[in-house]
């Protein structure tokens, strides 16, 4: 919707202009459009830049910081694309300047249209005979053109690219073009009786709610699903184009217009305060969505009136008044412009500056060189898994404090990541332990999440273990690159054990289908002698409960931070559908170790479970429940064996 209303309005904005004076002003045309945009938006990135300083971690403040910089440049937009295909920037926590992506797209659209329509308006002018209504023609015609190719790219590319299609220009472009379609063609409009206006108002406002109830995280976006709301916007600015009045006056109340006066800054404001208010309120609580909706009023009302209005509005003073020393609108652009400067500058730097110290959670953490959990801690404290242990030989109090510090905990990965080839690259493999017994560990990035806690009882249980993990190789035909060299290994090595996990959220949405995919690759394995061992998959939808016990006011001793159990278990796992028609494979069930009771907290035993929201678990749980696990693994391979 928002980009179809910026396709009419700017194209219609420079018909216009374009029938009055025959040319088109780029200078006039880009001073309006900084005039309008960049003083609220600046406002906004240096006050929510200061709100993050205050209640973010430094490494999630130093990324806001570049999230800033890319915002004021207008490349919001790929840098999200960017990091969304990043698997080590993907689940993190949302940035409080997300949503400039937007404007990002608005504003390139913005750099390249007037150009290419001035270019179309030249080209005309050159031919004989050629009439304004000629003219407009052409113009609608190339407008169709590129809107089709560019919802035609989008289609495809959400299909191919999901995390690159949502952000992209390209992807995007023709929501805008569909709004520039309506204002080339909306005097043909003009001539239609009321009667079919309010038709059109009223079947585009049905169609905007339907939207909103019928979009989901499930549902691929932005082609085609956005065709919808993109289709009801333009049928609503169709009803009221040609007239005075608009025929929905449940968009004509003076509440709704002055709404809509002020809708840039709530645009602006909205994001930031939801994003940093869940620092301090729980997510869904009567207070977040009581101080988020005045926090966002106040803040818009105020920018509108005392920023983004008088700046739209602002002329620059004549030269004889400018150098005028008493101008106070000289001053005062000076004095503004230098608070701006030295905040900048101050965020800026106080970005460099290292905060997080975690001393006090330190000094709770197990002190060795080799990070396993030492005999005489766990006589004291019943961290993490142990906790669950009814027969552990601990103390149960363990006070208020958490590892690992909540403000770190998204780097909390351990050995998980130290050999782990990225998307499309090959095979890379890493060697625990050195006992008889020969072990593999397959998976994604929910099987090496378990290598912290694996590769320290690696020794203990006899174990040479070897691990086989990457970016989307789940252990299924064709997941991944190196997936060919990874069955390879397996069946050429003959391993006693090889163990695999799999994020149940990923692969094919048809679990059968996805478990036949695991059987295939399974069976050669299986048949030469290797014993399968399937850990079921941890709890899913984390996000929750990462971002509840990073609030300020986390209390570990209320420890209400959980993922319920219809989120935690919501989609199958197709691993486990497999094990069942393969030979000589198990699965052990991994629910008792995040789920002992009816939810599945994020924290157990003083210990965060999750460091994000994709529900990879910390390495520092992954230790605490290594022991455990690995006495599982054991015990259902020996059972294998005895059938």
């Amino acid at each position: 919707m928002f980009f179809v209303i910026s396709g009419f309005l700017i194209t219609s904005l420079l018909l216009r202009e374009h029938d009055r004076s025959g040319t088109i002003s780029f200078v006039g045309f880009y001073l309006r459009r900084a005039k309008r945009i960049m003083p609220a938006a600046l406002l906004v990135i240096v006050a929510t830049l200061g709100g993050a300083y205050a209640l973010f971690s430094s490494t999630r403040f130093n990324a806001a910081v570049w999230d800033g910089v890319w915002a004021i440049f207008f490349g919001a937009n790929w840098r999200l694309a960017t990091l969304g295909t990043d698997y080590f920037q993907a689940g993190g926590p949302v940035s409080p300047l997300q949503h400039y992506w937007s404007l990002a797209v608005e504003e390139q659209f913005y750099f390249i249209w007037p150009w290419l329509m001035l270019l179309i308006f030249w080209a005309l002018s050159r031919r004989r005979f050629t009439t304004a209504k000629d003219t407009r023609r052409v113009i609608g015609i190339v407008i169709v053109v590129l809107t089709v190719v560019s919802f035609a790219w989008s289609v495809w590319e959400t299909h191919s690219n999901p995390s690159w299609a949502y952000f992209s220009t390209f992807s995007r472009a023709w929501e805008l073009g569909v709004g520039a379609i309506v204002a080339v063609y909306a005097s043909s409009v003009a001539i239609l009786r009321p009667v079919i206006r309010h038709i059109l108002g009223w079947t585009g406002l049905a169609g905007i709610i339907a939207a909103i109830f019928l979009m989901s995280d499930t549902v691929a976006f932005p082609g085609p699903s956005a065709a919808l709301p993109v289709v009801a916007a333009a049928l609503l600015i169709l009803a009221g184009t040609g007239q005075e009045r608009s025929p929905l006056w449940l968009l004509t109340n003076p509440v709704a217009s002055y709404l809509g006066d002020i809708s840039y800054s709530l645009y602006l404001w909205h994001f930031p305060v939801a994003i940093l208010l869940l620092s301090i309120y729980p997510r869904g609580s009567a207070e977040y969505y009581v101080v988020g909706t005045l926090a966002i009023l106040i803040a818009s009302i105020l920018s509108f009136h005392l920023v983004e209005n008088p700046a739209r509005k602002f002329e620059r003073p004549k030269r004889a008044k400018y150098k005028t020393p008493s101008s106070p609108n000289g001053k005062a652009s000076l004095i503004w412009l230098a608070v701006l400067a030295v905040i900048t500058a101050g965020t800026v730097t106080a970005a460099l500056v290292p905060r997080d110290v975690p001393a006090s959670n330190g000094a709770l953490a197990p002190k060795s060189t080799s990070g396993t959990v030492s005999a005489a801690v766990t006589k004291d404290k019943c961290w993490g898994a142990a906790s669950l242990d009814s027969q552990a030989d601990c103390v149960r109090d363990l006070g208020t404090a958490v590892l690992p510090d909540p403000k770190a905990v998204a780097d909390d990965t351990g050995n998980s990541y130290a050999c782990f080839p990225q998307k499309g690259e090959r095979m890379k493999t890493c060697t625990y332990g050195g006992g008889t017994t020969h072990v593999a560990l397959v998976g994604d990035s929910h099987a090496a999440s378990l290598l912290p806690g694996l590769t320290e009882q690696a020794q203990a249980q006899g174990w040479k273990l070897d691990t086989y993990v990457g970016v989307g190789c789940i252990w299924a035909t064709a997941s991944c690159a190196a997936m060919p060299d990874i069955q390879a290994k397996l069946v050429e090595k003959h391993y006693d054990i090889v163990i695999t996990s799999a994020y149940r959220g990923s692969g094919d949405t048809n679990k059968k289908a996805q478990a036949a995919a695991f059987a295939d690759e399974w069976q050669p394995v299986a048949k030469a002698g290797s014993k399968i061992v399937v850990v079921k998959d941890f709890p899913i939808g984390a996000g929750p409960a990462v971002e509840c016990v990073q609030r300020i006011n986390f209390n570990a001793a209320s420890n209400d931070c959980n993922i319920d159990l219809a989120t935690a278990f919501k989609v199958e796992d197709a691993a486990a559908m497999a094990a069942a028609t393969v030979p000589n494979s198990v699965v052990v069930d991994s629910k008792k170790y995040f789920c002992p009771a009816d939810v599945c907290p994020g924290v157990i035993g003083n210990v965060l479970v999750y460091r994000d929201d994709i529900s990879h678990i910390t390495a520092r749980y992954s230790k605490t429940l290594g022991p455990y696990l690995a006495k599982d693994i054991k015990q259902a391979a020996a059972n294998l064996t005895a059938q």
